[in-house]
């Protein structure tokens, strides 16, 4: 219930894009923006995640992004405008990992 409406006050009053926006569950149901997903879409989105978390290109877009943003955020900034620029980042970081977690853990 806490993150439904942290995720309703995010979509309305900032107007930020929230997993929803992407891919959202109804009654068990994947849908993919207004696309209701397949079974074999699931498998094969399922298996291209697997393969996307071994590579070690993915490990470089999270955990490099992640550390520079924490560097240039939080230790290094000036202004605020930087804080919140380093924020950004990691919002879109977590936005892609619940994105990418919604669809792993979900059973065909």
């Amino acid at each position: 219930m806490k993150q439904r409406l942290i995720n309703y006050l995010l979509k309305t009053v900032i107007k930020v894009v929230v997993p929803n926006d992407v891919i959202r569950d109804v009654r068990g149901v994947l849908y993919l923006g207004s696309e209701k997903m397949t079974e074999q879409e699931l498998k094969n989105l399922q298996s291209e995640i697997k393969a996307l978390e071994g590579f070690r290109v993915w490990s470089i877009i999270n955990e490099s992004v992640k550390r520079l943003a924490f560097e240039r955020g939080w230790r290094d900034s000036t202004t605020m405008e930087q804080l919140n620029t380093a924020k950004t980042m990691y919002t879109t970081l977590d936005l892609q990992s619940s994105i990418i977690n919604k669809i792993k853990n979900k059973l065909p």
